[in-house]
Parts: C-alpha cells; sequence; structure tokens
C-alpha cells in the first residue's frame, strides 16, 4: 500500500456530506486514485519539458489516449459487475468538432474505471 496523501477525518467527513456512508476500503481506493493523478501530472509536465506541476496537469482531456487510474479492488464479484455498468454512462470530456476546448476544461472529467 502506497502511504497516503488523504486526511482520513476530513476526507469520510467531506463524503458524510454528500449523504454517503464511507465503506472502509474506500479511502484506501481514493489515496490509490491520487497516487495516479499525480503521476499522471508529473508525466505531462516532464513530456512538456517542464519540472513545475500546474493545475492543467490534472486534467486529462483525451480519455481514449490517457493510461486508466486504477481500479478500486472489489470486495465481491457483484460489486464489480456494478461499477463497470455505471462507468457506460459517464460523459466523455473531449470535446466535439468545433466547440471551443475551454469549454471541456470548465468541466472536470469523470474517471472511468
Amino acid at each position: 500500500m502506497k502511504e497516503s496523501l488523504l486526511v482520513g477525518s476530513k476526507t469520510r467527513a467531506a463524503l458524510k456530506a454528500h449523504g454517503v456512508n464511507v465503506g472502509g476500503d474506500s479511502l484506501d481506493a481514493l489515496n490509490e486514485v491520487v497516487h495516479w493523478y499525480i503521476d499522471q501530472a508529473a508525466k505531462r509536465a516532464a513530456a512538456n519539458r517542464r519540472k513545475t506541476v500546474r493545475g492543467h496537469d490534472f486534467i486529462i482531456f483525451d480519455a481514449e489516449t490517457a493510461a486508466e487510474p486504477p481500479a478500486p479492488a472489489a470486495a465481491e464479484e457483484g460489486e464489480a459487475e456494478t461499477a463497470d455498468a455505471s462507468s457506460d454512462s459517464a460523459a466523455s470530456p473531449v470535446a466535439d468538432a468545433g466547440e471551443e476546448v475551454e469549454e471541456a476544461a470548465d468541466e472536470a472529467p469523470s474517471p472511468t474505471w
């Protein structure tokens, strides 16, 4: 397991503010996603010959060419099937032809895994 980058009590409180319960493995899974985003941002900065990671380095515009974030390990097989079915309805962050790229940047992409 990687070092936790989250403040557990604050993350739980933020989730509870949405009226949901927090499973025992949820913080570990979210921590993996945070590590993945950091890795992707560092790679993007390096690819642009920068040593400074900027805010826009965390936004993945092209979901087809970007690496997938790590999928949280499902405790039961039924949970994995439910997660796969819900990911099909996620909107694509890729702008259509003729649309401004800035419009796509206004919305944070929904990670699909």
